[in-house]
């Protein structure tokens, strides 16, 4: 499961983008997020199943993106001011 504010890892036609994650809300009994990539594009209703073409890469996450401040790997999308200023796209359907 990914908190909001968390950088994941999108795979998306095979290719690999970073992004934060929006918001996280449960359809159909799936887990799905909302992100917002770091070309200012959001993606709604993701999951992390290995079988969508686009979906969040928990191997990719994991690895890169862990739970400790020196991750390899962070979003540069200002989360915090964006979530103060409440400019954060509006994404659910």
């Amino acid at each position: 499961m990914y908190r909001p504010g968390e950088t994941v890892i999108v795979t998306q036609d095979d290719v690999n983008k970073v992004g934060v994650v929006l918001d996280q809300y449960i359809a159909n009994k799936l887990t799905v997020y909302d992100v917002l990539l770091e070309n200012r594009s959001a993606l709604c209703m993701i999951t992390s199943a290995p079988k969508n073409t686009t979906r969040i890469n928990r191997q990719l996450t994991t690895k890169l993106c862990g739970d400790h401040d020196e991750s390899p790997v962070k979003h540069n999308i200002p989360w915090k001011e964006l979530v103060e200023a409440e400019a954060l796209p509006f994404t659910k359907s």
